[in-house]
């Protein structure tokens, strides 16, 4: 089983959590669970797959994917980009392909949309009536275009420390999206607390938690904070005090 398709499935797991239907799921992969169009590429493919014993349909909806002023991930319902098709069945063991494209060149930073994939109930299942259309499982694909140049230029900007935990403020003033995978703070040389990462966006700041388990915290010294993407790491030094840890 390809890592595309555990992750396309762990996903939709956790949907079937927030989709409160009395039917049941179907099981299904996605691969790739990432795609990036540029000047050079401007068209993907998104392959899904059946893995149940039984058909099942689905549909695609296309969000633009922007950050606010806090960092918090948005999604608004978006035409900027081609995608077909859009309602489609898979029959058992098959496999069906979406292809999706940019409609227009590329803008000075790089533009992120996601790409939902929404098991639809058959009809009739369930108790659904008349028009009702009753989702079970929803799994965005991220979709990034790129600008012609340009590369993310990440940096802190903030860190405080208070109650078991270190919370900083990643700014990107690059053209293009960086996704940290971990951020972690040392003390001496030791890893005393270990976050996840995400993306920022252009031009975004969003903010990140580190916790930092009691037995390991600090109250005074200096605190090397790092963050850590593929190729890039970015660090920050502050002081620790009592507040971080306070219970």
């Amino acid at each position: 089983m390809s890592t595309a398709s555990i992750r396309a499935r762990l996903a939709a797991l956790a949907a079937t959590f927030l989709a409160a239907t009395a039917a049941t799921a179907g099981s299904f992969g996605v691969s790739p669970i990432r795609v990036d169009l540029d000047r050079g590429t401007r068209t993907g493919l998104v392959t899904v797959t059946n893995d149940d014993t039984r058909k099942l349909s689905f549909r695609m909806k296309l969000f633009e994917w922007t950050q606010d002023e806090q960092g918090a991930d948005r999604n608004t319902e978006s035409g900027d980009l081609i995608f077909f098709p859009q309602i489609m069945t898979v029959e058992p063991g098959d496999k069906r392909v979406i292809r999706i494209g940019t409609r227009a060149g590329e803008a000075g930073r790089e533009k992120a949309y996601r790409l939902f994939i929404e098991e639809l109930q058959e009809p009739g299942a369930g108790g659904a009536q008349g028009a009702q259309v009753a989702v079970l499982l929803r799994f965005g694909v991220p979709v990034f275009v790129a600008p012609p140049a340009g590369k993310p230029e990440p940096e802190f900007a903030r860190a405080a420390l208070a109650k078991g935990k270190v919370e900083v403020g990643i700014l990107n003033k690059g053209a293009r999206t960086v996704r940290f995978d971990e951020l972690a703070v040392k003390a001496g040389g030791e890893v005393i607390g270990r976050g996840a990462g995400w993306y920022v966006f252009p031009g975004a700041t969003r903010a990140f938690e580190i916790p930092v388990p009691p037995d390991k915290c600090k109250p005074s010294g200096p605190l090397e904070i790092t963050a850590s993407a593929e190729g890039l790491e970015i660090r920050h030094t502050v002081e620790s005090g009592p507040a971080l840890c306070a219970p």
